[in-house]
């Protein structure tokens, strides 16, 4: 029975996850204020979907950066959603009022959803178009350089 089990784990193709050029995965997942948010609901906007975890220290750094790149472009149709992947919605709630964030903390508790973006490292953040194409892929955060990359890449999107 081993064998037939590695057998069919090496012949399954690998996935890949979510990748510039593709279609970004729908979801609908519980905000943090009880609400249930869908990626398809923000067609027509351009969407960053950051996933994140009260564990990841470079999450805690990225975070505030996102938000105040929310506050920036909100005028010009940009919504970023940031999913955590905290078992504990306290966990999320706790560093959410810590830092402050206004935008929209979506609970992945099962990880479903990072299952499906497939998730490299974390942060991981995806940068999708006003038609769900994934445009842009950020792993880790390493401070202002990265920030300035996402609102260039933002600014371009919204053009």
């Amino acid at each position: 029975m081993r064998k037939v089990l590695l057998a069919l784990l090496l012949a399954a193709p690998a996935f890949a996850g979510v990748g510039k050029g593709q279609k970004a995965p729908d979801f609908s997942l519980p905000t943090l204020k009880g609400e249930r948010l869908s990626l398809s609901s923000l067609r027509g906007k351009v969407v960053v979907i950051d996933f994140w975890a009260q564990w990841c220290e470079p999450c805690k750094k990225e975070l505030p950066q996102l938000d105040k790149l929310a506050k920036e472009f909100a005028g010009k149709d940009v919504v970023v959603l940031a999913v955590n992947l905290d078992e504990s919605k306290d966990n999320a709630q706790r560093l959410a009022q810590q830092l402050g964030l206004s935008m929209p903390v979506l609970l992945d508790p099962q990880k479903s959803v990072a299952a499906t973006y497939d998730l490299p490292k974390m942060p991981t953040s995806f940068l999708v178009d006003k038609k769900g194409i994934v445009r842009f892929v950020h792993e880790g955060f390493e401070g202002a350089g990265d920030v300035e990359r996402f609102r260039k890449e933002l600014t371009q999107l919204t053009q």
